[in-house]
């Protein structure tokens, strides 16, 4: 039989989302004449050297793995690189502020920043009022990055205002340190 030169029978998912903590196992999945043999790269970087293991483990993932990983099967009639596969890392950390206090005066408006969260991918933000959800209103809205607006505030909008982050791909979420809003009068 003559040699065949290595060929990818499956091209991998081009982007694969895993969770920190996860044991990974990227596989290169090659037809051709045997030996087959392996290389992994990382971002463009080596990680292994031509061996017959044609995976690649990372036994608990974290977000430092997050990258392109690529193998490089060659036999003895030539060699063919796999497209990139993007690995991404979700995680979730506490918000990074603590509680903190902010003053407005009656009538105006209230701009409530969500506190900083380090999570990927980013969470979906709710807020809540003294334990209650905050509904959106003609007079209460929610800003693309997440900042409370209440409109023309009035006594009763004073209080504890929290933000709770939602990470959808691992399911955690955190809720921050109070923010407590005070509306002065204008007498």
């Amino acid at each position: 039989l003559d040699d065949v030169p290595p060929y990818f029978k499956m091209e991998p998912v081009a982007t694969q989302i895993h969770l920190e903590g996860n044991r990974l196992v990227l596989t290169c999945m090659a037809e051709g004449s045997w030996p087959l043999e392996f290389k992994w790269l990382y971002n463009g970087t080596e990680l292994t050297r031509f061996s017959l293991e044609y995976r690649y483990v990372i036994p608990s993932l974290d977000r430092s793995h997050a990258g392109f990983y690529r193998c490089i099967v060659r036999n003895r009639v030539g060699a063919l690189m796999q497209r990139s596969s993007q690995v991404q890392v979700a995680y979730m950390e506490g918000f990074v502020q603590g509680e903190r206090s902010q003053v407005v005066s009656q009538g105006e408006a209230a701009l409530i920043f969500p506190p900083q969260i380090h999570s990927f991918p980013r969470p979906g933000i709710t807020w809540f009022r003294d334990g209650r959800k905050i509904p959106p209103s003609s007079r209460i809205a929610l800003t693309l990055d997440n900042t409370l607006v209440i409109l023309s505030t009035v006594a009763p909008d004073a209080g504890r205002y929290y933000a709770q982050a939602v990470n959808d791909k691992n399911g955690e979420n955190k809720t921050s340190q109070p923010i407590l809003l005070n509306v002065e009068s204008e007498f």
